[in-house]
């Protein structure tokens, strides 16, 4: 038998978007499950080198993926 799980957000995407949206959720403690089909970080996770984000001259793509969930789940 399966026990359900009631969750008030479900997020899709794990991309920049989607974590920040858990991140806040999370914070303001919503249950909530962020869906990933794929890698963590979403497209950018994919790229090598990410010269256009915001707080960063330049940054790999891969690391920045990393450190957006490692923030993500600092908050569960």
């Amino acid at each position: 038998m399966t026990a359900e799980q009631q969750y008030d957000i479900v997020i899709v995407g794990a991309g920049p978007a989607g974590l920040a949206a858990g991140l806040y959720a999370a914070r303001a403690r919503r249950r909530t499950i962020l869906l990933e089909r794929k890698v963590t970080g979403g497209q950018i996770s994919l790229t090598s080198t990410v010269e256009n984000y915001p707080g960063f001259d330049e940054v790999d793509g891969f690391e920045l993926g990393q450190m957006m969930q490692r923030q993500a789940e600092k908050y569960g």
